[in-house]
């Protein structure tokens, strides 16, 4: 057992460090933008050891069935649109099919990496709490020090520095954030408040980047931390009064950002028009939709895609076969122009039953607040960007997999000891 959760705390660390820094490195190495494809396509080999090697059977439930025939349908739906309209070329389309999937694919392959039966998952969680330490202070020190002397290049929003420290985006590192986050509720049971200062220091960078979504994350963090840990406590004044102004905050946040997408409508951002543009485009392609690759997607850039031209959306700043900045940047409207009626809603209850298994993990309160960071924001993210489709989502993939392994590792480790007991009991009588 020891060498096995040894090799798993380095495997672990591994992902986590690379994921945190993938953007930084495809900055300078192209090869490194497809290490969140990468990952997710381990659960080929994945599936491949767990069933030759470890010879482990798959016990189907009507959930699983309903949610692979589901996530057949939105897959299909998409290959239906492409088949009949053939608005991209093949490769556009496998890559756009492919990408839709990764996040539910990472999410098997870091199951499937981490669900031993000798994995020791308390002795992981000690091993790897001081690496998880040094990456958060790093982070806030290199925000304060961003902030002080600006040592990365970056915009002003409000008369105040936004930063992004050196990722290319500034959603990259909101969302690496998020994930840190997740892993430090994960903590909870173990350290309890020691993980408020890290928390904290998180909240700090991700406000630091003037991002409403970054304020949406840390109500939400703040929210879960409350509810799920203290629930069942009485809470003080101040920190009931800190909560509501958080929370004031983030509503108004999200009102001011609603008002202004509206405003936006009228001078035809490329967000409002892929919104307002989906259910017209759905209707006319009936009921598969326009199929992989042709609408709201990063393959529909090169080559432009016909649908845009189609619809007078080659116009829109964003949008227009020169400049395309915008075109992957909402997620809801791609999935309904490029599936359909049908993929739309089959993605909704994939959605619902995956909803249903983290809610599973109720029974381990850390686990089941640190699975709910991850899905909150890659709700919260998909009203503004490409969301379950972009790269962030497979490190928050990997986190919700390796929080399943967890649960399965100590649901066969009190059946085996159930067992154990049983049988001698029967040895006494």
């Amino acid at each position: 057992m020891k060498s096995v959760t040894s090799r798993k705390v380095y495997l672990y660390l591994f992902w986590v460090i690379l994921f945190i820094i993938q953007n930084r490195l495809q900055q300078w190495f192209d090869p490194f933008q497809y290490l969140d494809e990468i990952f997710a396509l381990l659960i080929v080999p994945g599936v491949l050891f767990w069933i030759i090697k470890k010879k482990e059977k798959i016990i189907w439930t009507k959930e699983k069935i309903l949610f692979l025939v589901l996530l057949l349908v939105f897959v299909l739906s998409g290959w239906a649109g492409y088949f009949v309209y053939h608005y991209q070329p093949f490769a556009n389309a496998v890559k756009d099919a492919y990408v839709n999937l990764k996040f539910f694919m990472a999410v098997g392959a870091s199951f499937l990496m981490f669900a031993n039966e000798e994995m020791d998952f308390e002795k992981l969680k000690k091993k790897i709490w001081p690496v998880m330490n040094a990456i958060v202070i790093f982070l806030f020190v290199l925000c304060l020090v961003d902030l002080c002397f600006g040592i990365f290049s970056t915009e002003t929003r409000a008369g105040m520095r936004a930063v992004k420290l050196f990722y290319s985006a500034y959603t990259f590192l909101v969302g690496e954030c998020v994930f840190l986050s997740a892993i430090y509720l994960w903590f909870f049971d173990l350290k309890q408040r020691k993980i408020v200062p890290p928390l904290v220091m998180l909240s700090f960078v991700m406000l630091s980047t003037r991002r409403a979504k970054a304020m949406g994350a840390v109500a939400c963090i703040l929210l879960v931390y409350l509810l799920v840990f203290y629930k069942r406590k009485k809470l003080s004044k101040k920190v009931k009064a800190f909560t509501g102004v958080v929370l004031v905050i983030a509503v108004l946040t999200g009102l001011l950002q609603l008002v202004s997408y509206y405003i936006m409508m009228g001078v035809e951002s490329a967000r409002a028009v892929l919104t307002l543009g989906a259910p017209f485009i759905a209707k006319d392609h009936f009921p598969f939709g326009t199929g992989w690759g042709a609408y709201g997607s990063a393959f529909s850039a090169e080559p432009y895609s016909p649908v845009y031209t189609r619809y007078g959306m080659d116009k829109v700043w964003g949008l227009s076969p020169s400049y395309h900045e915008f075109v992957s940047d909402t997620f809801w409207p791609m999935v309904l122009g490029e599936c359909g009626i049908f993929g739309f809603a089959a993605f909704i209850g994939v959605l619902i039953l995956f909803v249903k298994k983290v809610i599973t993990l109720k029974t381990n309160r850390s686990a089941f607040a640190s699975a709910l960071i991850p899905l909150l924001y890659l709700l919260i993210s998909s009203s503004s960007e490409s969301a379950f489709a972009n790269p962030i989502a497979v490190p928050l993939a990997f986190w919700i997999g390796f929080l399943f392994a967890e649960q399965k590792v100590m649901e066969s480790k009190k059946g085996r000891a159930c067992c154990e007991i049983e049988a001698e009991t029967k040895n006494c009588i």
